[in-house]
């Protein structure tokens, strides 16, 4: 039997299909954030960073390379943000170009509420829909496809993520997600 292969059209159809999912869910989420947090899916997404980081800073511009937005972008965000009481920003004395940004505990205390309900629509509109081993697969494809774009960078792509073997620097075993969220 003679193998199959993916046409241009299989390919136009499953890029179309994963910006429709990517869509439907970010759609559900920040509509849900919003009621219930009143944070917009980029704004969990930074306090998430910022809890990840633990208690080194992030500063603003690493802020937007993970999540691939403009500085100015970035700079919005954090302004509401600090206004809500849920960052701090410093200005380091021996660089004063730098801002580096810090979750307070409100911002914390807002992030553990933000978090029960961003896992309960990733379950409702993405997770119930797909087996572990599938996850799996999705996560190796999608790390492929990073890669082979240049776009993968560990702070950015598995935010909150442990090395099984940190000391060997050992990629074969499957990495852990630490337990960040409650």
């Amino acid at each position: 039997m003679a193998a199959t292969s993916t046409t241009d059209i299989d390919k136009i159809v499953a890029w179309l299909n994963l910006e429709q999912a990517c869509r439907v869910i970010e759609t559900a989420m920040g509509e849900r954030l919003r009621a219930e947090g009143g944070l917009s899916l980029a704004e969990y997404e930074v306090l998430f960073r910022l809890r990840v980081a633990g208690e080194r800073p992030l500063q603003m511009s690493e802020i937007a390379d993970q999540l691939l937005a403009s500085p100015s972008g970035i700079t919005r965000i954090a302004d509401r943000l600090d206004r809500d009481g849920w960052i701090t920003r410093e200005i380091p004395p021996q660089n004063r170009r730098v801002v580096r940004v810090r979750l307070t505990d409100r911002g914390l205390s807002v992030l553990e509420k933000a978090d029960r309900t961003f896992r309960d629509v990733l379950e409702q509109s993405f997770s119930s829909h797909l087996p572990d081993e599938e996850m799996t697969s999705l996560r190796r494809i999608l790390r492929k496809v990073l890669e082979g774009n240049g776009a993968w960078a560990a702070a950015r792509c598995e935010p909150g993520v442990v090395r099984q073997n940190q000391n060997a620097g050992d990629e074969t075993q499957p990495p852990a997600i630490a337990p960040m969220i409650r």
